[in-house]
């Protein structure tokens, strides 16, 4: 899986048909949510990342494979392998849980690249404004990031 749909679109939402012409179209669009990674502990590249299209109607999760974002990062990148050790968080092995990972290993920076496209959703451009997602799922926006919200 690519995230093409026909070749045509990046991705296209399959429960209101939306299509996205390309990965910028997608990351700009803010009725999408963030909402899950899975790992491929064997090829990073295909590990999956949940998106939910908030939009009255639809409301669907479709899964994209991380390669697809992997670009998006360009910091540094570890070999070593910590699930298990003492090092290791275990957030890899929680679909729900985006936060950042600690550890020098190799399944961290998917983590990254799931802070960056976070950080994109909470700031809408067009407006100045960030979005702020709430206690229960809700966003607000707000002109600048308060403690302790959007860090979900």
């Amino acid at each position: 899986m690519n995230g093409n749909n026909n070749g045509k679109s990046f991705k296209r939402c399959p429960m209101c048909l939306k299509d996205w012409e390309d990965r910028e179209a997608f990351l700009n669009d803010h009725t999408l949510e963030l909402n899950g990674y899975d790992a491929d502990f064997d090829q990073l590249e295909f590990g999956l990342l949940y998106f939910t299209h908030r939009v009255a109607g639809c409301y669907s999760t479709m899964a994209i494979e991380a390669r697809e974002f992997f670009s998006l990062y360009q910091g540094a990148k570890y070999a070593e392998n910590l699930m298990g050790s003492d090092q290791c968080t275990g957030k890899c092995l929680k679909t729900g849980d985006l936060g950042a990972c600690p550890a020098h290993c190799r399944f961290a920076f998917v983590r990254e690249v799931v802070q960056i496209i976070k950080k994109r959703q909470h700031y809408r451009p067009d407006s100045g404004l960030h979005r702020i997602l709430l206690d229960g799922g809700c966003y607000k926006e707000s002109e600048k990031i308060e403690e302790g919200y959007g860090n979900k």
